[in-house]
């Protein structure tokens, strides 16, 4: 799965949904903006979250990278 991210993190910016959707897979969560905003906190027990911009439902590929590399560690 983290393979399929960091294959997607290859394009310019990402679907934040299949993102999500990754993330739940692997037993993280995804908590959303409090009080309006667009930055969204993925928590994974034993690691730091990671506050990741959204916009127009995509993200950038450096927090696509960042996650793949979380998500390969927690594969591990």
């Amino acid at each position: 799965l983290a393979k399929r991210l960091r294959a997607l993190a290859n394009g310019k910016e990402l679907p934040w949904s299949q993102i999500a959707t990754l993330i739940e897979a692997f037993g993280g969560a995804v908590l959303p903006p409090r009080g309006g905003g667009s930055h969204f906190k993925i928590v994974f027990s034993n690691y730091e979250p990671i506050t990741v911009p959204v916009h127009n439902g995509k993200i950038k590929r450096i927090y696509a990278l960042k996650i793949a590399e979380l998500l390969e560690d927690i594969g591990e």
